[in-house]
């Protein structure tokens, strides 16, 4: 009887000495077995849209490190920059953080992917930028995290829109939907096709991307001419563009009066009938892509969406998920 006394105070100190600790086994996005001491309390994040959910997990609490691109809530630009991206991450900073956890993209290369290994930093490589696959990517990050009831309330928040999207737009047929020009990053006439996340939303948002067949495994993003614009005569043009830092309003409409005023785009149906959006890079990943989603959805169907607010949407995320009063413009001209 002695014994078994001693052996469960053994064990209990043992508990207390490491914290509960216990590993948790998850499969990433790219197939491999991460272990993860839990509880997590430090993460680096230089994953694309990675950063802004772990935020809303524990209030950013347990985030010490970011990437560049990441600045929402106003309250990250507190979090230390632990590189541009995932391709290019501060390797000595990141050590000298000491994280639990490093959450990178397909971008970290193999060499630097060893050196954190290495160094026994646990790596999961996971990325926001597929809308199909985010909800898988949240439930893995907040398991090993122990956010899964924070992490279900977001999801749940995420879902309801992107039900009511599908709920409108199920009834359309072909003829029914809009032809959408998407221009990416900016540039003319470089554009998105089959396999892109962007792509992905002009569908959910019950759109026809025109480019969508022009891709191929090496090429998702190709540039196309003015003439073929012309030809394909889209309904609708949205253009994105991202930056480290947010748009203003009169920014926004700049871009979007960069285009109506294309002198080759005159005889355009989308310019002819003033149906040329803009939308800033920062809210088409992660949990906000559901805000894309909603106002391309309202873009290309402005009936059927007559009563969905999608900034009151972002502001109600915002207030909910991230403590903060949204006060930055996402989209221009916000209504259709």
């Amino acid at each position: 009887m002695e014994m078994k006394v001693v052996y469960v105070l053994v064990c209990l100190c043992l508990l207390i000495w490491t914290g509960c600790a216990e590993t948790v086994k998850v499969i990433d996005s790219t197939g491999r077995s991460v272990g993860v001491d839990t509880p997590v309390t430090k993460v680096v994040s230089l994953g694309t849209g990675i950063a802004e959910y772990v935020y809303t997990l524990d209030e950013g609490e347990s985030l010490v490190g970011r990437d560049s691109y990441s600045y929402f809530p106003p309250a990250m630009q507190n979090v230390t920059i632990a590189g541009k991206s995932s391709y290019s991450p501060d390797l000595e900073r990141i050590i000298k953080l000491d994280p639990d956890l490093i959450i990178a993209d397909n971008m970290l290369s193999k060499e630097n992917l060893k050196e954190f290994e290495d160094a026994g930093i646990p790596v999961m490589i996971e990325s926001l930028s597929d809308p199909e696959k985010n909800i898988d990517t949240m439930k893995r990050i907040a398991r090993v995290m122990g956010k899964e009831e924070r992490s279900e309330k977001l999801i749940s928040f995420i879902e309801k829109y992107q039900d009511l999207v599908l709920e409108k737009t199920s009834g359309l047929t072909t003829d029914g939907k809009p032809k959408i020009f998407f221009e990416w990053a900016g540039k003319p006439y470089y554009t998105v096709s089959n396999g892109t996340s962007s792509d992905t939303l002009i569908g959910y948002a019950g759109g026809i991307n025109i480019a969508k067949d022009l891709g191929n495994k090496t090429r998702k993003y190709p540039t196309v001419s003015a003439e073929w614009v012309i030809e394909t005569d889209p309904d609708v043009i949205v253009q994105t563009r991202s930056s480290d830092k947010p748009f203003s309003k009169s920014e926004l409409a700049e871009f979007q009066k960069s285009i109506v005023s294309r002198p080759e785009l005159q005889d355009v149906t989308a310019i002819k009938n003033g149906r040329v959006y803009v939308i800033s890079g920062e809210i088409r990943y992660g949990v906000r892509s559901v805000i894309s989603e909603l106002y391309m959805a309202k873009w290309f169907h402005p009936y059927l969406f007559k009563d969905i607010d999608p900034e009151a949407v972002h502001k109600e995320l915002a207030r909910e998920f991230y403590s903060t009063n949204l006060e930055e413009t996402y989209a221009y001209p916000a209504e259709s």
